[in-house]
């Protein structure tokens, strides 16, 4: 079947078996857009925030940052701007992964604390039953100047295999359906070698990736004109027996990021630039017990996440680059993280039991640590978490429905840019235990239904959580507060007469505060009341697509909409961003088609079809804007084109 150029989320393994992770069948879908997080905001349950034409936030059910890890194989992998500047998704090549999953809820405890949800990026140990020689290449042309180029090769054999990776994105700044220029140029180029071996009962993996960016950003004074990211990654899976595999790997993440007013800009003051780094490294070791109704993972993870940075400004470009050249790095907060956990499922005749629990100890420490200790004045308490989070699934499996219903308790501890606004302090006010802030706690029900045959998928998740603890911000300051969070999505995709393809798609996210706040110190006096609306919820999303599929061609017109939102709480919000006022609905309709012809595809596509003025309710509002009262969403680009050629050899 021709790959259709819209991303459909459909997963690779069978989805009745496991309805809580999806797969995504093509992950070259998520290329779509020159911003990845466009794409995943097609998903039932997705939204995004846009900053330019790269690198925008995700969320999962509203929720995002750490609440919603993005992992790659096991590790995780984060920016290195203070302000979210960067994130994983910046520093990501999808091609280079073997799969892209979903992980819905707090039910899968295996490769970090999942709060609302994970998006996993994973490879394989790759394993030829023969000699072979692949080659892929696409490219991409549209409107702005668009470029995209991609190239993949695998060569080897039953025993060895090499894969090379390389791809290259660029793009002007788009204009939105006002004729208004955004601030979203960039450049993009990544490279992923990897090498295997499979050795009797052993197989070994180690690979190299790396890219480097510039990108210009609509949501602040910034732009981005270095990201780099070098990764070394190795991997060993071992039989011991029939029954045990023992799965070891290691990794190290090292990020460069630079940013500046002057470059991809004029500056409207004085010269600004600042270069912080971030260093990753881990190693995660697993045991996978294969009995006969009975598969068991227990394992032992270890994460060590440091960072620093060094700013400078001046009255010329010369004179800041000379002061940041004489400048020396400045550590600031690192995070060492020790777990262990132990998950596992049983299976019945038509049914079956999911269960996991993961122990953590996480360590945090500043550059401050040491003077803290030696003087004693504030008497700053160790800033150490333990926590402790399990989840239980219960599934039934009938013909072609499945149904499950699970609840879990996950524990989360504040992340770098929580802690980096209050040196872990609620209110920043008072240095001691009682004000130190708080691990969220999250209790969750998920449960829902899915119904597939061989042309047809439908299906129906509902959760609801509670969560104690939930960490909000303002302005410089962070908080603990209790919070409730609730809603649903559904999906359905039919086909008739063989040719007619309809989807349907929708989801719905309710947040309520559930704690008196009252944030003296924010600059809008800003008071959230108990059961007012949480900040940054996404509103009620609408995906409807009407096509005609055939085995070698495709025509499609699909519509995204969403609602009004009024449900806000101003000045209040995330690390992404805060709230600022209610946003408008809007509806967007895009039209694609394609053939293909042996080994080779043509698909062409137009978005934003009747050119829409619209912009996405979540956006990065920044304290100034809230007190100014200024709106600074980033509205889409407006009318585009796009033609995209494939080849496969």
């Amino acid at each position: 079947m021709l790959d259709k150029v819209e991303v459909s989320f459909k997963d690779k393994k069978e989805l009745l078996d496991y309805p809580t992770r999806l797969e995504i069948s093509d992950k070259d879908k998520l290329l779509q857009h020159s911003d990845m997080a466009k794409s995943f905001s097609k998903l039932s349950g997705f939204s995004m925030m846009r900053k330019g034409g790269f690198g925008s936030e995700i969320f999962y059910r509203s929720q995002g940052g750490a609440r919603m890890p993005i992992l790659l194989d096991g590790s995780s992998l984060h920016g290195g701007c203070s302000g979210r500047m960067d994130n994983a998704i910046s520093y990501i090549d999808t091609q280079s992964y073997h799969s892209v999953s979903i992980i819905k809820g707090p039910q899968d405890l295996r490769y970090a604390t999942v709060m609302s949800g994970a998006v996993l990026f994973e490879r394989e140990i790759l394993r030829l039953a023969k000699p072979t020689y692949l080659f892929n290449y696409s490219t991409l042309y549209g409107s702005y100047a668009r470029f995209d180029n991609n190239i993949n090769a695998t060569i080897g054999d039953e025993r060895y295999a090499v894969q090379i990776f390389a791809s290259d994105y660029k793009s002007n700044d788009y204009k939105d359906a006002n004729n208004n220029k955004i601030n979203s140029k960039f450049h993009k180029q990544n490279l992923s070698l990897i090498s295997s071996a499979i050795l009797n009962d052993t197989a070994v993996e180690l690979s190299f990736d790396a890219s480097k960016a510039n990108a210009a950003y609509a949501d602040r004074q910034m732009d981005g004109v270095r990201f780099d990211r070098r990764s070394l990654n190795f991997k060993l899976e071992h039989d011991l027996n029939t029954k045990n595999r023992l799965n070891l790997s290691s990794f190290y993440h090292e990020i460069d990021h630079k940013m500046d007013n002057f470059t991809m800009r004029n500056p409207s003051m004085s010269y600004q630039i600042s270069n912080p780094k971030r260093k990753i490294k881990g190693l995660r070791l697993e045991n996978i017990t294969t009995l006969d109704n009975l598969k068991l993972y227990a394992g032992l993870q270890r994460e060590q996440n440091s960072y620093k940075n060094k700013s400078a400004s001046g009255n010329s470009i010369q004179n800041v680059n000379a002061k940041l050249n004489n400048q020396e790095y400045q550590d600031g907060l690192s995070f060492d993280t020790k777990a262990m956990f132990l998950q596992g499922q049983y299976m019945f005749d038509e049914s079956a039991l999911f269960a996991g629990y993961k122990n953590e100890h996480v360590r945090v420490r500043d550059a401050w640590d040491n003077e803290w200790q030696e003087y004693g004045i504030l008497q700053k308490p160790s800033q150490r978490y333990d926590l402790n989070s399990a989840f239980m699934r219960f599934e039934r499996y009938y013909e072609n429905l499945s149904a499950y219903i699970g609840v879990a308790h996950a524990q989360r501890s504040p992340d770098f840019w929580e802690f980096n606004q209050v040196f872990g302090y609620a209110n920043n006010n008072t240095y001691d235990n009682f004000h130190l802030l708080k691990k969220e706690k999250n209790n969750q029900l998920d449960t829902g239904v899915v119904y597939k045959n061989k042309t047809d998928e439908i299906s129906l998740g509902l959760f609801y959580s509670k969560v104690n603890d939930y960490i909000l911000l303002s302005k410089q300051q962070a908080f603990n507060t209790n919070a409730l969070i609730y809603g649903a999505e559904a999906d359905l995709s039919l086909k008739f007469y063989d040719i007619l393809r309809l989807e349907i798609a929708t989801s719905y996210i309710k947040g309520v505060n559930k704690r008196q706040i009252i944030n003296k110190k924010a600059m809008t006096n800003a008071v959230l009341n108990r059961n007012d609306a949480l900040p940054q919820i996404a509103p009620l999303s609408f995906k409807l697509g009407l096509g005609l599929e055939q085995k070698n061609w495709f025509a499609k017109l699909d519509m995204q909409a969403n609602s009004r939102q009024n449900r806000i709480a101003s000045g209040f919000g995330s690390v992404s961003g805060l709230d600022s006022k209610s946003s408008s609905g809007f509806a967007v309709y895009g039209f694609s088609a394609g053939v293909m012809h042996k080994n080779m595809q043509v698909i062409f596509g137009v978005d934003n079809l009747t050119n829409k003025s619209y912009a996405y309710h979540l956006s990065k509002i920044s304290a100034n804007d809230v007190a100014n009262k200024n709106d600074t969403k980033i509205n889409e680009i407006g009318r585009n084109f796009y033609i995209k050629f494939k080849l496969h050899i």
